[in-house]
């Protein structure tokens, strides 16, 4: 499946089936056995086959990202930093707002610190806080780590099979041991600010550009600890802003990339694209097995 999240609804490309529509996509989330999404900020839904099953809803449209452990519990990213766990009742998860300075997070694009994405693998989760850091449980959010400081600006985590990866205002970071150790890089982009990435079988892909107003962005991908080579055949020669937090995936050599009211998508792992232009802009895209 290609999972496509709208301001309208949710579809999947591949088949062309409306999953939702109506409602805005906020995030998509895979689970152990099916998808999830968070709508119009509040509402979570799984994907059941062809139904569509609500989960829970915040008590307010005030959530931002989302993930789902190795256990089914889903978990909210809110404004404020804060964190929730979602089902038939709404559980604040308040050691995360018990980690040390958050007092001194600050959003310079908003008015409170952003929960600007998730990652869950295994039993771990990754919250990137903009502009408060990576933090990380292993306790499904018992207790906190912070392990990459706000300086670093993280617009996006991603985590497979043991490597973490984020995208920053830095450059491309990962982590190969669970994050206990970082990596840092900028070899082979045209400049350091990152907004979007993911990995797949060791392979990073991440969106690039000189800062957030930019009129030229691209995407590059690297094997880990390699340098970046820039996605170019079937592309623009430079997007005319950045490819987003959540606008980036990859799977089984599969690449998407969500745009406007635009999917561009790979399936030599990058080489090449096709675009396939959308009714509605594009919030999230994903691509998903089934």
């Amino acid at each position: 499946m290609l999972l496509v999240g709208t301001e309208q609804g949710l579809f999947d490309l591949d088949t062309g089936r409306a999953l939702v529509q109506g409602h805005s996509v906020t995030a998509l989330a895979p689970g152990s056995e099916r998808w999830h999404a968070l709508l119009d900020r509040r509402v979570v839904i799984r994907l059941d086959d062809r139904e569509v099953m609500t989960v829970g809803e915040l008590p307010a449209d005030d959530g931002q990202s989302l993930a789902v452990l190795d256990d089914g519990t889903v978990v909210v990213g809110r404004t404020s930093a804060r964190l929730a766990v979602v089902g038939a009742q709404v559980e604040e998860v308040s050691a995360f707002e018990q980690v040390p300075d958050r007092d001194h997070w600050e959003n310079p694009a908003g008015p409170t610190p952003d929960t600007r994405s998730m990652a869950s693998s295994g039993g771990d989760l990754w919250v990137n806080v903009h502009v408060g850091g990576l933090w990380h449980s292993g306790d499904r959010g018992r207790s906190w780590n912070g392990v990459i400081e706000p300086d670093a600006d993280i617009h996006e985590v991603r985590a497979e099979n043991g490597a973490v990866a984020v995208a920053a205002a830095v450059g491309f970071g990962w982590s190969e041991d669970g994050g206990k150790s970082w990596s840092w890089s900028t070899h082979g982009l045209h400049d350091s600010y990152l907004r979007a990435v993911c990995i797949d079988d060791g392979i990073a892909y991440v969106s690039a550009s000189d800062g957030p107003s930019t009129t030229c962005g691209a995407v590059y991908r690297a094997r880990l600890g390699s340098a970046f080579v820039r996605c170019e055949e079937g592309l623009p020669e430079c997007f005319t802003g950045n490819v987003d937090t959540g606008h980036l995936d990859a799977m089984d050599g599969r690449v998407v990339i969500g745009f406007g009211q635009e999917v561009h998508l790979s399936d030599d792992g990058g080489e090449s694209w096709k675009t396939n232009a959308v009714r509605d802009v594009i919030t999230t895209i994903r691509l998903a097995n089934g």
